[in-house]
């Protein structure tokens, strides 16, 4: 049995002595080198070095000096003081995407986008799921109120636009993410699709291949509201009935549980069109369940084109959205706002495009 020994150290020994003395090896951290290590080494004055390491344009600097001091940095493994250079410039050097679900596979493929373009603008990216709930939306709205980001990209479902100016700090650029056509803003940005017409546009698809008894399977929060007038508005133009089942939320378990239930209460039609992919996803199980065949008992599209639609097997009729676009799309519009070159424009309304990708499900 091997026995444990207590180092015993002086009160003002240090314990690095104290192990030396026990014949133990030292580890000493290495330190982290900073801007005047790099002015030393280079023979630079700090100022010199500061500028270039920050990439200020100086007449001072010359880029020979510049390149000697890169070079330097780069060898010494020199990494930046984000904090320190955040106290000094009040910028915190990150934006934040505030989003309702990163399970729902649109949303990450939103923040990649929104992520490449600013990185390399310089910018951090901070993500805030809210799920969705008002509850967490006001939660986002406190975290962005404490000053922790310098712009935003925000999908609200339930706080309006007053809360959101009373939340962030004055000069912060918000970009709104709607589901609507374009509603005026003094301040903010607004980056949306018509879902009402997108949602008309795929019904129209579906009444022209036939179908007379359809259905839609969607949730009323968020984006559900809007998709719902574009198809009442559809089948109301070729006189049928808009019959909408609804789910509780837009996730692949909620359409599977509100077609079995509507199923199992006798509901007939010969085609489904959901609100998003997940909920088609969700028909479809529920569909192949009760034994019926898609597309030829039953047709099924849905909206979002996520990647797991192509893949589906019939493969999944949908709506597009070129999320990854549409998130450098939005960072590019906080990064303009934060150089300068956009900070004294009013709000401005972007719409962006969708397109119709029709496949074996329908």
């Amino acid at each position: 049995m091997k026995s444990s020994r207590t180092v015993s150290t002086r009160a003002t020994e240090p314990v690095e002595k104290a192990l030396a003395r026990e014949g133990k090896q030292v580890t000493t951290p290495q330190r982290r080198p900073t801007q005047r290590d790099i002015a030393i080494a280079t023979g630079m004055s700090q100022t010199a070095v500061s500028l270039a390491l920050n990439d200020v344009e100086s007449s001072t600097v010359s880029r020979e000096a510049r390149a000697r001091i890169l070079r330097a940095a780069e060898k010494m493994g020199y990494v930046p003081n984000r904090m320190a250079r955040n106290l000094q410039s009040t910028r915190t050097h990150t934006l934040a995407c505030v989003v309702p679900d990163l399970t729902n596979p649109a949303y990450p493929a939103l923040i990649r986008g929104f992520q490449s373009a600013a990185e390399a603008a310089g910018y951090d990216t901070m993500i805030f799921d809210t799920d969705g709930t008002l509850e967490r939306e006001k939660r986002a709205l406190h975290w962005l109120a404490q000053g922790h980001v310098d712009g935003v990209m925000a999908v609200f479902f339930h706080v309006n636009e007053a809360a959101v100016l009373k939340a962030v700090r004055t000069g912060m650029p918000v970009v709104q993410m709607e589901s609507q056509t374009y509603r005026p803003s003094k301040i903010i940005d607004k980056v949306y699709i018509n879902n009402a017409a997108a949602v008309q546009a795929m019904t129209q698809l579906l009444l022209g291949k036939g179908h007379q008894r359809i259905v839609m399977l969607s949730c009323h929060k968020g984006p559900g509201a809007e998709r719902e007038r574009g198809f009442r508005e559809a089948m109301r133009g070729a006189g049928f009935p808009a019959r909408i089942i609804e789910a509780e939320d837009f996730t692949q378990a909620a359409g599977e549980r509100a077609i079995t239930t509507a199923l199992a209460a006798g509901s007939q039609f010969s085609a489904v069109l959901a609100a998003n992919d997940l909920l088609a996803i969700g028909a479809m199980a529920a569909l192949r369940v009760s034994g019926k065949r898609i597309p030829e008992d039953v047709a099924l599209a849905g909206f979002d084109d996520i990647p797991a639609a192509q893949l589906l097997h019939p493969a999944l009729t949908t709506v597009r959205r070129d999320e990854q676009d549409i998130g450098r799309f939005v960072a590019e519009l906080l990064v303009a706002r934060l150089g300068g070159s956009d900070s004294d424009l009013p709000g401005r309304g972007f719409e962006m495009t969708y397109q119709l990708i029709t496949r074996e499900s329908t």
